[in-house]
């Protein structure tokens, strides 16, 4: 197809519009795929599934119940249209923690013929514009590392990085090594948890705890931790690898929904490889796990002794936030 023209976007107001989700799930679903088919994860595919069986429910209970979680649908956002076909796609998902509203910019996607016009500039500005008219205290959004233009895009637009997170996964069947002479594996203890905390605040910073999967009132020791995870339902296992008395880190295990369980790993930069090698061998000992698990950890951290002991890498991503 011949390239678009750059008057595209004189006609902002006819081309831009809020998105319907009765109208667009199906076509924001085969843009987003098409967009997206290279590095669309197992989860990923599910999440458009959803968008196309809620797009082909007609009964209002049906559409009911397939939207019922939080932020499982795009029910919010922004598209542009040339010529009735949908050719760019933003989702706005908002999320309210700790007093602060929040909202998370994702399925930006702009059709192959009409990239290089501006398209995903003008949704993200009108995202913008919304969230500040709204009073969001922060827009937040992720893009992969190994796309330059799109971090381009967002640092010119005032977007700052607060963080790189990798992805790793692993077949608890394939996980290699054997536990080092010296070292042990235990249950984590009461003992732990002040350490513990430091480190996984440290590894899973605060200001980012309204999107991590992290509960830290779930794996608290003692009665209270024991009657939160009762009444939430939440499983989590937890274990600690050591030195002789050095406290080497700690693994904990969380059931999900998702395609993989989640791990959340708790050690320092200088312990990490020696508390990986160690904790990691146990675990594939323990028939609780039976899912595909996986991790989100600093990116550029311990990435030869996850490799060494099975873990597969992802992707990156850049976390970046602007307050509108």
């Amino acid at each position: 197809m011949a390239a678009i023209p750059t008057t595209l976007l004189t006609s902002k107001q006819k081309n831009l519009r809020p998105f319907d989700t009765r109208r667009d799930l199906m076509p924001a679903a085969d843009l987003i795929e098409l967009c997206f088919a290279e590095t669309l994860s197992v989860d990923g595919r599910r999440y458009l599934q959803k968008m196309r069986a809620t797009a082909k429910a007609q009964a209002s209970s049906q559409f009911a119940a397939l939207t019922a979680t939080r932020a499982s649908l795009p029910l919010a956002g922004y598209v542009w249209e040339e010529d009735g076909q949908l050719v760019g796609n933003l989702s706005l998902i908002p999320f309210f923690h700790r007093g602060r509203r929040i909202n998370l910019i994702a399925n930006v996607s702009v059709h192959p013929d009409y990239r290089q016009n501006g398209i995903a500039k003008a949704l993200t500005q009108e995202a913008l514009d919304k969230s500040r008219r709204r009073r969001i205290s922060e827009v937040w959004l992720q893009v992969r590392e190994d796309n330059p233009a799109a971090c381009a895009l967002y640092n010119s637009m005032g977007f700052k990085a607060q963080g790189r997170r990798s992805t790793w996964t692993v077949n608890p069947k394939c996980l290699r090594g054997e536990i080092p002479p010296g070292r042990r594996v235990t249950i984590r203890s009461a003992r732990h948890w002040e350490q513990q905390t430091a480190w996984l605040l440290e590894n899973y910073p605060a200001s980012m705890h309204w999107h991590f999967p992290l509960n830290m009132q779930a794996i608290r020791p003692g009665l209270l931790g024991l009657t939160y995870r009762f009444f939430s339902e939440v499983r989590v296992r937890q274990w600690v690898a050591r030195e002789k008395d050095n406290l080497l880190g700690v693994l904990i295990w969380q059931a999900s929904h998702a395609h993989a369980d989640y791990l959340w790993f708790a050690a320092s930069p200088e312990t990490e490889e020696m508390a990986i090698y160690t904790i990691m061998p146990f675990i594939k000992r323990e028939s609780l796990l039976r899912r595909p698990l996986s991790l989100d950890y600093p990116a550029g951290r311990a990435e030869a002794a996850l490799l060494a002991v099975g873990f597969e890498f992802q992707h990156t991503l850049i976390w970046m936030k602007v307050k509108p």
